[in-house]
């Protein structure tokens, strides 16, 4: 359980935290607004957590408690399921242009920590964590951006959520 703890609660927001901060240094307009106006920042949040997926590999199994239909097909209790979160954070009847990193979205419901029984427990904490770390980043190293290419970028073989090997970054003095 302490190593679940530790593992969800440390490597998942540190990844989140540098994947997000590629994808914003990849949009300059988009880190521009946010920079403009902070008070964005908590909703920027919840744009990273929707726009930018922690894995693309099969997501963790679930088996269903009861019969439910989804898209017009019917799924008996007692199936095999998996979810694929990120396919839903994209979803264009919720999230118009899903596409789009937008910091300043009125994020619906997004699917970053899960849902229902398996909801993330640290959500909150771990939303905490990723606007100081972007507050500091953001109000203190101005011209923050990478100091490699984004296709360059090395990541952790064999990891069940996708987490740099390292992120080079450069900012103006």
């Amino acid at each position: 359980m302490c190593l679940g703890i530790l593992l969800g609660g440390h490597e998942t927001t540190a990844t989140q935290i540098s994947l997000s901060l590629v994808a914003l240094l990849a949009h300059p307009a988009q880190l521009a607004r946010l920079r403009s106006d902070p008070a964005l920042l908590p909703g920027a949040i919840e744009e990273f957590l929707r726009f930018v997926p922690l894995s693309g590999s099969l997501p963790p199994a679930r088996i269903t408690a009861e019969e439910v239909t989804l898209g017009g097909v019917t799924i008996p209790a007692g199936e095999l399921v998996f979810p694929f979160f990120g396919i839903a954070n994209r979803d264009p009847s919720v999230f118009p242009d899903p596409d789009t990193l937008d910091v300043a979205r009125r994020t619906g419901s997004h699917m970053g920590f899960g849902v229902g029984a398996h909801h993330c427990l640290g959500a909150q904490l771990a939303r905490i964590e990723m606007q100081e770390a972007f507050r500091g980043l953001l109000g203190r190293l101005p011209g923050l951006r990478l100091a490699a290419p984004a296709d360059q970028l090395r990541y952790k073989e064999k990891m069940a959520i996708l987490s740099i090997q390292e992120l080079p970054v450069t900012w103006d003095s």
